[in-house]
């Protein structure tokens, strides 16, 4: 059975469209609006760091200060 998601919102009193929650939606966003990627593979992160420079979240010092999930149930 379809969905009629204009008949719901209508009902509901939603305005307008909804834009688009997809995966691919959100990764084009990303990619327009020139953000950090998610997920690329090792070549593609070189290529994506000798274009744009490595980004403040990505610097290894910031994340080694960082304690990990794991290590605040090891006894100390």
């Amino acid at each position: 059975m379809a969905v009629n998601h204009r008949a719901i919102r209508k009902i509901l009193g939603e305005p307008g469209e909804q834009g688009d929650t997809s995966l691919r939606a959100h990764s084009m966003q990303r990619a327009l609006g020139k953000q950090v990627p998610k997920t690329l593979t090792p070549y593609e992160w070189e290529q994506w760091y000798a274009e744009h420079g490595v980004p403040e979240t990505h610097n290894k010092s910031e994340r080694a200060s960082r304690r990990r999930w794991w290590q605040f149930w090891v006894a100390k």
